[in-house]
């Protein structure tokens, strides 16, 4: 009799359970309801997000006389956008596990008014806080279009460095809002799509002013990984090796390369990057002058297409051994490396470590001449 109560009481507190988790699972659901007026056209929503430079789709709806409604579920605040393709539209939202509305007329759908999601609401803080420096920018961008029409190199430069102080000013703005905001489950994000920008100590300082609670972000858990894959390669550190295909199609290791020589430049760049393009004649000169002394270019595309690649290399010139997955940004060497933006840079010495990194213009020449002499 004693088991059988004592049963009976486990099966009841397992149901309880189970009911509680199911409960749980359904209170886990975002609903997200959508109200477009004047939008007469069925037309249809595409709710997604990027992922390593790709859109992944987690929903669709067809809005009849602009209203319709998605649910679904999401592993904490996530940025996701509303693709709208027939007026080529990409709507950022953030979704939540809440109930969430999204209202706007056909005339105004790039300013909608999202309610429900406190992301949303943060995140929404955080861009209007910010609109003081992308209007200086604006003036700024304005006088310098005046001054290269007139050809005032003088007023150029003065324009640029200023543009560089206003830069400064956001970044150390954005920083402090951090620290300010450091609950905030937005936070992570802000750092991530600035994250560019920083320097090492800055993104690590940044990451670690966020609230404990903030560990289980998706937004998180990117910033500590990154974090740990630039201290790999900072200067200083040995050389990461890795093994590409050359334009032949046969595989170079880059110490095969670094080995043979004092200095090698591990260049990242692109034949559809016009930055890239623009710095390598920099490149090609200072391979030209130092090519004899010990100096040389082992250059890794982040080109997709084959024939763009092995073109951009013949126009520009570029002599030295080039190797490519053809992944464009899902490099596998630009992720052992860290690379969130071409050009971009590493002079490997030698001894096989990292010496220095983002050299460009004048920059190159100049430190070759240092170290060569």
């Amino acid at each position: 009799m004693r088991k059988l109560i004592q049963t009976a009481g486990l099966i009841a507190m397992a149901l309880l359970i189970f009911a509680s988790c199911e409960n749980a699972k359904k209170g886990q659901q975002f609903t997200l309801k959508m109200n477009i007026k004047n939008m007469k056209l069925n037309t249809k929503v595409v709710l997604q997000k990027r992922v390593q430079g790709e859109w992944v789709k987690k929903d669709s709806v067809i809005l009849k006389d602009g209203q319709g409604e998605m649910t679904g579920h999401v592993n904490g605040a996530q940025l996701y956008y509303l693709a709208i393709k027939k007026f080529n539209l990409y709507i950022p939202i953030w979704l939540e596990n809440s109930n969430i509305t999204f209202n706007s007329s056909l005339i105004s759908l790039r300013n909608p008014v999202i309610k429900g999601s406190v992301a949303q609401d943060q995140f929404e803080a955080y861009v209007d806080s910010t609109k003081k420096f992308i209007e200086k920018e604006k003036i700024l961008g304005m006088k310098y279009g005046q001054a290269r029409a007139a050809k005032n190199e003088k007023t150029m430069k003065d324009l640029e460095d200023q543009y560089k102080q206003i830069e400064k000013d956001r970044t150390d703005y954005m920083l402090g809002y951090i620290k300010r905001h450091n609950k905030s489950v937005v936070m992570p994000y802000i750092i991530m799509s600035n994250s560019y920008g920083l320097s090492l100590p800055q993104l690590e300082q940044a990451t670690n002013s966020l609230d404990t609670s903030l560990n289980s972000s998706v937004y998180t858990k990117y910033l500590k990984k990154r974090i740990a894959t630039l201290k790999r390669v900072a200067v200083g550190q040995p050389f990461v090796d890795f093994t590409l295909n050359n334009v032949n199609g046969k595989p170079v290791s880059l110490s095969s390369v670094v080995k043979t020589h004092k200095y090698t430049l591990v260049d990242f760049w692109a034949s559809w990057c016009m930055p890239c393009r623009a710095e390598n004649p920099n490149v090609v000169k200072a391979y030209n002058e130092f090519k004899n002394k010990g100096f040389t270019v082992f250059g890794v595309s982040f080109d997709k297409k084959k024939a763009d690649w092995v073109k951009a290399i013949k126009h520009d010139g570029l002599v030295w051994t080039q190797v490519s997955d053809l992944k464009g940004w899902n490099s596998a060497a630009g992720k052992l490396y860290g690379v969130q933006a071409i050009p971009h840079n590493v002079l490997i010495g030698p001894k096989g470590k990292i010496v220095a990194e983002n050299l460009r213009g004048d920059a190159l020449t100049n430190k070759l001449k240092a170290l060569l002499k």
